[in-house]
């Protein structure tokens, strides 16, 4: 079965053309870095290429941890989609291969890919050892890092492929669980963190770091600022966790894919009959859905049968978003919680509820055409009357509804912290005491939750377009979602980089600015007027300035959204004959 996916797998130009622009980024990204870092001294000297060799190569570390993430999902919900749509699983339970082989086939090949990346990136993070800086233990240490990652979410990913449920699902759940735990871990890390007597900036590691692929490397890349010395700790399992990260990290991941892995060979033949008949539904008994004035919309949205444990998950992740909103209020308004760390929490709920509206919307929208066209249903509603603009209308409106869901926790979060906020009027628990004459501040501001409020929904709809406009151009669900997905990423990366300095530069229209992207949106409401330039305006003129911002950022994802739509309708016709019979 290895040898199976990865000889197909290798014969792909597309594969080919991926791995080659995988490592012409990171050429370009080390090669630009030690440019730009050397010539900021005005000339160049062995202190400044060493380094420059160190900043740039904790920056691809970095990244290479965060495309791993990113990118291992998509792989696996490859092999997920190859095998159930064509049937080919079914076939693969009729022949004599164990459940053994069946998991760690699919696992070893599929990661095979991912890991090839990660060995294709090694010499250029060697050669990084010209400028100094860097040792060669400490890049091999990161690539480890980054084989770890790899090998759990690939051991996820076929756990949630053993239980049968669909590549969108598990895309879907692949990302809410790696940025749940990401944003978890970072907020507990920080809040844990305690500084290290006798030096200024230096903390030591947390519970969560070895929790954490990006805090371990953190320790790794920084020993002296984030420190994690043995002999802090008395000997035992603290002295193991806090003092050796990187081997607890390694020991964590291997301990979780052995699990992982021994419940899908369970899950394959044994329990899959048992645990597969609680899905089957109740079709016969139940009241026919009102399909309403757009059918198309329908379909996007409720037209397809959900098994109970769906809708389930899919209330309950909305359920368990508003309580956690509830519940830090409430915490805040009791005096139990500082004021201080209810603004990181505050700030890692809300990344982590947009930052999965918008990975879900690009891995829904992305399969609604496509899977169309696999089925063969897509033929029949281009027979109908249907134009092309009212096919993608109807579309975008049926996936907006169906992320309901994922939209009532930031939206119900950030309206009801308003409402507190503005109901307080200044006093209370909710304000963060600064050091006397200095007036003290709210722990977010009204404005900026409410102009976030107001931008979170025309967001989602610019993602959906997004990955509407791929899932038309893609023969396949996988190629559409990977496309979508990075484009959301760089387009919101790109524009959360060029918002930081233009907020502190620019008076008015840095909050414009920071309002565009999401998550600068988020640490504006959270952190107030810290990242703005100096502005000469009372704070109750600098709220409306915040909310203004929000509506303004609304209302240029909405005219995007629009824009998109708008050239997609125009190629629908063409590319529909372009793809006709695929």
């Amino acid at each position: 079965m290895v040898e199976r996916i990865i000889t197909s797998g290798s014969r792909r130009t597309r594969h080919q053309s991926i791995r080659t622009l995988y490592l012409a980024i990171l050429i370009g990204v080390a090669a630009i870095g030690v440019l730009i870092t050397t010539s900021l001294g005005g000339r160049i000297s062995l202190r400044a290429l060493a380094a420059a060799g160190g900043v740039v190569f904790e920056v691809v570390a970095i990244v290479e941890v965060a495309a791993i993430c990113l990118i291992t999902p998509i792989f696996m919900a490859g092999a997920i989609e190859q095998e159930s749509s064509p049937r080919t699983w079914d076939l693969l339970l009729t022949t004599p291969m164990s459940s053994m082989g069946m998991v760690l086939g699919n696992l070893l090949g599929r990661t095979f890919f991912v890991i090839s990346l990660i060995v294709a990136a090694l010499p250029i993070l060697l050669i990084l050892q010209i400028f100094g800086g860097v040792s060669p233990g400490t890049v091999l240490i990161s690539a480890g890092i980054a084989a770890c990652t790899a090998i759990v979410v690939g051991s996820a990913a076929v756990m949630l492929s053993s239980t049968r449920t669909g590549g969108r699902r598990a895309v879907l759940a692949f990302y809410a669980g790696v940025i749940i735990v990401m944003m978890a871990t970072w907020a507990l890390d920080a809040i844990w963190r305690v500084p290290i007597s006798g030096s200024i900036s230096a903390t030591a590691t947390t519970w969560a770091t070895p929790i954490n692929p990006f805090l371990t490397l953190h320790a790794v890349l920084r020993p002296a600022e984030y420190v994690s010395s043995p002999e802090m700790y008395s000997v035992g399992f603290t002295r193991f966790w806090l003092g050796h990260p990187v081997i607890a990290f390694a020991t964590t991941s291997g301990v979780a894919t052995v699990l992982m892995l021994a419940w899908s060979v369970l899950r394959v033949r044994m329990l899959g009959p048992i645990l597969g008949r609680a899905s089957t539904s109740d079709h016969s008994i139940r009241a026919h859905r009102p399909i309403g004035r757009n059918p198309i919309a329908w379909r996007a949205s409720s037209g397809r049968a959900a098994s109970w444990a769906e809708r389930v998950g899919r209330w309950g992740w909305a359920a368990t978003g508003v309580a956690a909103g509830v519940v830090l209020l409430a915490l805040v308004g009791g005096g139990i919680l500082p004021a201080e760390n209810a603004r990181l929490i505050l700030a890692a709920l809300l990344i982590v509820e947009v930052t999965i509206i918008a990975l879900a919307a690009a891995a829904v929208a992305g399969t609604t055409v496509t899977r169309e066209r696999e089925q063969g249903t897509l033929d029949l509603v281009l027979t109908t009357p249907v134009q092309p603009a009212a096919y993608l209308h109807g579309k975008l409106i049926g996936v907006v509804r169906s992320l309901q869901p994922l939209l009532l926790p930031p939206l119900i979060t950030a309206l009801a912290t308003a409402a507190v906020l503005i109901a307080s009027q200044h006093t209370g628990p909710f304000m963060e005491m600064q050091p006397s004459p200095l007036p003290p501040i709210p722990f977010a501001s009204w404005g900026g939750l409410l102009g976030l409020a107001i931008s979170i929904i025309p967001f989602a709809a610019f993602c959906v377009a997004i990955g509407l406009h791929w899932s038309l151009r893609s023969r396949r669900s996988v190629t559409a979602v990977l496309v979508a997905t990075v484009l959301i990423v760089v387009i919101a990366g790109i524009a959360g980089l060029c918002a930081v300095p233009i907020g502190t530069g620019i008076p008015i229209g840095g909050a414009l600015a920071l309002a565009l992207c999401p998550v600068t949106a988020i640490m504006l409401a959270t952190n107030d007027a810290s990242m703005l330039a100096p502005l000469d305006m009372s704070p109750t003129q600098l709220q409306w300035l915040l909310l203004g911002s929000g509506v303004l950022s609304g209302i240029v994802w909405s005219a995007l959204t629009h824009m998109i739509l708008k050239s997609t309708t125009g190629s629908f016709v063409i590319t529909m004959r372009k793809l006709a019979g695929t």
